[in-house]
């Protein structure tokens, strides 16, 4: 629980409440006659809100009505074919018939059941591959809001320190050019409290903008409806600390739901599709063909059938180059299977290193900077050290506040990899 607060001292807005946590939902601050609320969104409302409005979401499902199409076109059957030839007979001898002739065909191709399975099967193959590319893009698209929102955090709160830092600077520069005033302290210590507000002053202002990046990354990333200023907050289960037990369940979750995997799978299963139907291909094929012919002496009626036989061609070259690509794509499989383990592992070790960071600076090492700082203050403030030391304390302390920031948002980018691996 301590680990919580602190972080939701170190990511969270000051003006945030925490109750809005419970909503699940954007939230909305109080209301003052002048100032319109700004909406409160938690990490899960904005995943929650993407996957209903994200352009790149919608595009892709707009793109599955494609492939189901195919399904009708797989299941459509040949159409029949109709003839009529006009023609006219002219005597080539005395007291042969002489007048117009006409001619009507039928033909009607009967489509093998085993062709027309494999090719149904392979429509279906191409659905599922649809299906398969959306659900990686949604993960994907997971992991970059994610990423986004922990960025705007890290930023906000840096924007929190360095606001905190620039009035006790500006405090400490009033009281030296005061103490300089009246001769107690040399010109050269008021240059460098100077200094020190300056710099200061920069990194709030280069920070400022930054926020404002983050946030347009983020609502790009999620809707173009999101409004254009919000606000974030943290719950519990965003920054909870995964286990060995998360470990296992991710570890599991890599091998049957990781996106460049079941993509591989997918286009595996395709390919074997493929070649089925290119050997179907191979079978005769037949056509039902009716013929009336009629002339001003005699009528005559055909029916019968027609088929072709492979006897020259058998698809050698197709059927190679469908199977040649099914070993393609299960080599493909293999190496999204391997690549996706190795990535797994690295993002886990990353995580374990980036945890230790961040334990380490927040249980000691943060603790003992600050009280450097105001041992250093206190030590200014009786004469005993120099303004140099003062400085030094303080710029020390807002680099290991720094290094926590950043030790938090590698950790969080680590866990977003591993969830995006694990397909979540």
């Amino acid at each position: 629980m301590a680990w919580f607060g602190h972080a939701q001292r170190i990511f969270a807005p000051l003006a945030v409440c925490a109750a809005l946590v419970a909503t699940g939902a954007p939230a909305r601050a109080q209301q003052t006659p002048d100032v319109a609320a700004i909406p409160v969104y938690t990490l899960e409302a904005l995943l929650t809100r993407a996957a209903r409005e994200s352009p790149a979401l919608n595009t892709s499902r707009a793109a599955q009505a494609t492939s189901r199409a195919g399904l009708i076109t797989a299941r459509a059957y040949p159409n029949p074919e109709l003839a009529i030839e006009q023609g006219r007979l002219n005597a080539r001898r005395a007291g042969a018939d002489t007048g117009s002739n006409l001619a009507l065909s039928w033909v009607q191709p009967i489509e093998s059941p085993w062709l027309r399975d494999a090719r149904l099967r392979g429509a279906n193959a191409r659905v599922d591959f649809a299906l398969a590319q959306t659900a990686a893009l949604q993960t994907n698209l997971n992991a970059a809001i994610r990423d986004a929102f922990f960025d705007q955090l890290k930023f906000k709160a840096q924007l929190q320190g360095l606001t905190e830092d620039l009035q006790l600077t500006e405090q400490i520069r009033d009281r030296i050019a005061a103490r300089v005033r009246i001769g107690e302290a040399p010109r050269f210590d008021l240059l460098r409290a100077e200094n020190e507000v300056a710099g200061v002053r920069k990194n709030l202002d280069a920070t400022r903008p930054r926020i404002r990046q983050a946030q347009l990354a983020l609502r790009q990333l999620v809707s173009p409806s999101l409004e254009a200023d919000f606000d974030l907050i943290l719950t519990a289960g965003d920054i909870r600390p995964l286990t060995q037990t998360d470990y296992l369940a991710l570890k599991y979750a890599v091998v049957e739901s990781n996106p460049d995997v079941v993509l591989a799978r997918q286009a595996l299963i395709g390919a074997e599709r493929q070649v089925e139907i290119e050997r179907q291909q191979v079978l005769p094929r037949v056509e039902l063909r009716a013929t009336h012919e009629r002339d001003p002496s005699v009528s005559l009626m055909r029916i019968g059938a027609q088929v072709t036989l492979p006897l020259l061609d058998r698809r050698e070259g197709p059927i190679a180059e469908a199977t040649a690509e099914v070993q393609r794509a299960r080599l493909a499989l293999d190496e999204r299977r391997f690549d996706s383990d190795a990535r797994f592992e690295a993002a886990w070790q990353a995580y374990q290193g980036a945890l230790a960071q961040e334990s380490a600076i927040q249980n000691g090492i943060l603790e003992r900077a600050r009280q450097v700082l105001l041992v250093a203050e206190a030590a200014y403030r009786l004469g005993e050290r120099g303004i140099i030391e003062y400085l030094d304390a303080q710029r020390q302390f807002r680099l290991v506040r720094a290094e926590l920031l950043d030790a938090r948002l590698d950790l969080q980018r680590a866990r977003s990899d591993l969830e995006r691996l694990a397909g979540r």
